[in-house]
């Protein structure tokens, strides 16, 4: 007679009953709704130590501490399941010997087809060689920290990726003076003194540790107290298995009483000297070497900054797939307008400079109104100042502003003063000219209610190229030249100007005093034009469908354009006005690429990839591209270093730009 065919229903059921029995490394097992296990697998047996014959039938409490019985624990975890569905933990069990484990425990709820409970499933994990792996390695850890907090003869502390202390021990506190709360999540360049910090040298240091892994040096380090103290000093760059950095590891030690208790020979007073005399030197280098470098970075940052928008701008209306309205031709003939007058400027300014130093600059002397050259001067600064909402106020005597002077040169005077009060002034502040005349002098008097100028930068205000900040997070443009172009115009008419502020926050004023009569010098000096035009092709350009991209830039027009170029070509853009702004925006969304300016206000472009980095789960990259005017090759080369995949130079091509992104995209996905 045939036997009936197993179906296949039944056949996939037998199939699984054998797999589960058969596992040996999990604990599998049914219980019934009341708690009494129905089947055990082999995996049960191993880890439990119970044969089926042992346990089945028998309440799963067996297998609990009786500390978890008495609280009546298993009966907590099957009410959590029949309610929820399902219920997970870690926690002490018991074998058949009465030896402990420590399992991963999960208890599902079992249900008919009607929806009524008919038992639970239970499966358990041995995690005892994970947890007692995990403890060692703890109590390894804890052992490490305590021998380094302990530690008083050396200064052991860790910096994050940017250089701000993140962990402070006692020898630190010893020699340097601050305890853990005050210093921590401070830059560590308040440790030196103001020398090496004006030179660079703490972002000198952490450059050499990031390229070489390692930096040592003796030098002058400074207290909290104010107090110098020579220390040797060994930074280390500390990186994951990927090979991210994650910040650096600091040990500092006092060698200051062995160098005045060391013998004449080797630690004398002329040792030290010549110790001082090469630290000195090497500081001066280090300063030129970095004022150069600002310098030509800034110089390069302002000028392509402009051209950007002008050339971005200028491919977007040529190109024949921007189906732009005519509010989006008049927007970009505003932004081109707008950066094409802010470049003018800088030329100028540049030219300027270069003619008044080569003594090529020669007024054409008359009288002059100062009351005329102050009004024109207002009239042309006020836009900029109302678009800020600053208000400009003038006390003007009109009887007693009459000199012989160059009105155009006079005029750039005044406006130079009132361009630099507007850009320094925050919004709803207020920047007032004065005209009076003082014993033989007339004075012009230009005060604001800004930023102010910490005393040690007054000297140095109307040096060429100076800046106060001159790093890639500054605030606020410019090359630093137009204080200094006043100066020297301010002495062409036998004057002089001068700064003075009560200190940082607290506003500044400016001071030019004019002699009443001045001796006529001559004829004005033409100055030189050079136009140019460049005509640009776009190329077949890739598309970037889907692709999501987050772009950071400080700059307005600058976002605008990377938004529409980008959107055209059929990518989703995030955009971002700061760091910050990024850093949150990555909480809760991973781009394909990320987009970044270098130069921007509070945190840099440098500060934000190595901050995304660091915070990067393991195995995960988003690439990234440096979307910067600080063009150099050592501007790259720190770009990448910082943790960029690729950097390109304002002002960009726009095929070069999207060719870059699509190939971005590419490796992210």
């Amino acid at each position: 007679m045939l036997q009936p065919r197993p179906t296949p229903l039944a056949e996939s059921g037998e199939r699984f009953r054998l797999l589960v029995e058969s596992v040996q490394d999990y604990a599998i097992f049914m219980l019934d709704v009341d708690g009494y296990v129905v089947t055990w697998n082999a995996g049960a047996e191993r880890i439990k130590g119970y044969a089926a014959s042992d346990i089945i039938g028998q309440h799963f409490s067996k297998f609990y501490p009786q500390d978890a019985i008495e609280r009546r624990h298993p009966e907590y975890e099957l009410s959590v399941a029949t309610e929820t569905g399902r219920f997970e933990e870690e926690g002490w069990r018991v074998r058949k010997d009465g030896s402990l484990f420590w399992a991963n425990v999960v208890i599902t709820a079992l249900r008919d087809a009607a929806g009524e409970l008919c038992g639970f499933g239970k499966v358990t994990r041995d995690l005892t060689q994970r947890r007692e792996h995990e403890q060692t390695l703890r109590q390894s850890e804890e052992r490490f920290r305590l021998l380094v907090e302990g530690v008083n003869d050396y200064a052991i502390f860790m910096l994050n990726e940017n250089g701000e202390v993140a962990t402070w021990n006692a020898g630190a506190e010893r020699i340097k003076g601050y305890s853990a709360s005050e210093i921590i999540g401070q830059h560590f360049s308040k440790f030196y003194p103001k020398d090496a910090v004006d030179s660079g040298w703490p972002e000198h240091e952490l450059q050499v540790a990031t390229a070489q892994g390692r930096f040592a040096e003796e030098g002058w380090r400074v207290r909290k107290d104010g107090s110098r103290f020579w220390a040797h000093v060994t930074l280390t760059a500390l990186r994951d298995e990927d090979g991210r950095l994650r910040g650096f590891a600091k040990i500092t030690r006092d060698l200051t009483e062995r160098m005045q208790a060391g013998s004449a020979q080797q630690w004398g007073t002329q040792h030290e000297e010549m110790l001082a005399a090469e630290r000195t030197a090497r500081l001066q280098a280090q300063r030129a070497v970095r004022m150069k470098d600002e310098f030509l970075g800034t110089l390069s940052h302002e000028l392509r900054t402009p051209l950007q928008a002008i050339l971005g701008w200028v491919q977007v209306l040529r190109s024949a797939r921007s189906p732009l309205v005519e509010q989006d031709v008049r927007q970009a003939i505003e932004v081109i307008e707008r950066n094409a007058k802010a470049q003018v400027n800088l030329i100028e300014d540049l030219l300027d400079l270069n003619r008044i130093l080569a003594g090529q600059v020669r007024l054409d002397l008359k009288r002059v109104a100062l009351v005329d050259v102050i009004g024109a001067a207002t009239d042309s600064a006020r836009p900029a100042a109302e678009a800020k909402g600053v208000r400009i106020e003038t006390i003007l005597d009109a009887r007693r502003g009459v000199v012989s002077g160059d009105a155009a040169r006079l005029q750039q005077v005044v406006w130079n003063l009132l361009s630099n009060a507007v850009k320094f002034t925050p919004r709803d502040g207020k920047v007032q000219v004065l005209l009076e005349r003082v014993n033989s002098h007339v004075e012009i008097t230009v005060s604001d209610t800004g930023v102010g100028i910490p005393g040690d930068f007054l000297p140095h205000v109307f040096d060429r190229f100076s800046q106060r900040d001159g790093s890639a997070g500054r605030r606020y443009g410019g090359l630093g030249l137009g204080l200094a172009i006043t100066k020297q115009l301010v002495e062409l008419h036998g004057g002089t100007v001068s700064a003075k502020s009560p200190g940082e926050g607290k506003g500044a004023s400016f001071i030019v005093r004019i002699p009443l009569v001045l001796v006529e010098d001559g004829a004005a000096v033409k100055g030189e034009e050079a136009n140019g035009a460049e005509q640009l092709e776009i190329a077949a350009l890739p598309e970037l469908q889907g692709a999501h991209i987050l772009a950071v830039d400080d700059e307005a027009d600058a976002r605008e354009l990377m938004r529409r170029v980008l959107e055209i070509h059929g990518a989703r853009v995030t955009t971002a006005e700061s760091a910050m702004q990024a850093l949150t925006a990555l909480k809760t969304t991973t781009p394909d690429v990320l987009i970044s300016d270098i130069g921007m206000p509070d945190t840099d472009g440098y500060q934000l990839i190595r901050t995304v980095r660091a915070m990067e789960p393991r195995g995960d990259h988003v690439p990234a591209l440096a979307l910067t005017a600080f063009a150099r090759s050592e501007d790259r080369k720190r770009a990448m270093l910082a943790g960029y995949d690729a950097h390109l130079a304002k002002p960009f091509d726009l095929a070069e730009f999207l060719l870059v992104i699509a190939r971005l995209v590419n490796r992210k996905r």
